[in-house]
């Protein structure tokens, strides 16, 4: 990889990265910096640690520039393996619950529509057809919600189907 097909990333801690420059341009973020600023600068990600650019850099190099296949969405069913590539299935599924939000929450700053759609839709997944109290467990939640928040909720999330947002709260 020469100089200029390579960027460099800095993490939270400091830490520099190497990534190939079409892979980095996967992020929305990274494209914009690279074209408004000279590429052989590194480009800090400060809001990121080490361990999950780590995951980042290995998405992006793994699609190398090309997104994979869009995902459906609403998503069909809970079945990851059956919506998306073996890559991502094995990638999303072999991480834990806090680096699973950390990584969503990356995505999003880095603008990666691709991986953030991934990351949501493991949440997703997570989600359905379970309890309240099935998701209080999986998301280690421990304070139940007062009446008061479940209504400031449902106000400001109008776009959820309140039908099954009613069922759940």
């Amino acid at each position: 990889m020469s100089d200029q097909d390579k960027v460099i990333l800095v993490s939270k801690e400091n830490e520099e990265f190497q990534v190939n420059k079409s892979s980095a341009e996967l992020s929305i973020l990274i494209k914009n910096t690279i074209q408004d600023y000279s590429i052989d600068q590194p480009i800090p990600l400060l809001e990121i640690d080490s361990k999950c650019l780590k995951l980042i850099i290995e998405y992006l190099e793994h699609y190398n520039g090309i997104p994979p296949k869009e995902l459906e969405k609403p998503l069909p069913g809970n079945d990851l393996k059956e919506i998306v590539d073996e890559f991502q299935y094995f990638f999303i599924n072999k991480i834990s619950l806090e680096q699973l939000i950390d990584l969503t929450s990356a995505a999003n700053f880095m603008e990666i529509t691709c991986l953030l759609d991934l990351c949501c839709a493991k949440i997703a997944s997570m989600c359905m057809d379970k309890s309240e109290e099935e998701l209080y467990q999986t998301f280690g939640i421990t304070d139940k919600f007062t009446p008061e928040e479940r209504e400031k909720l449902k106000e400001e999330n109008q776009w959820l189907d309140l039908d099954s947002f009613n069922m759940m709260y």
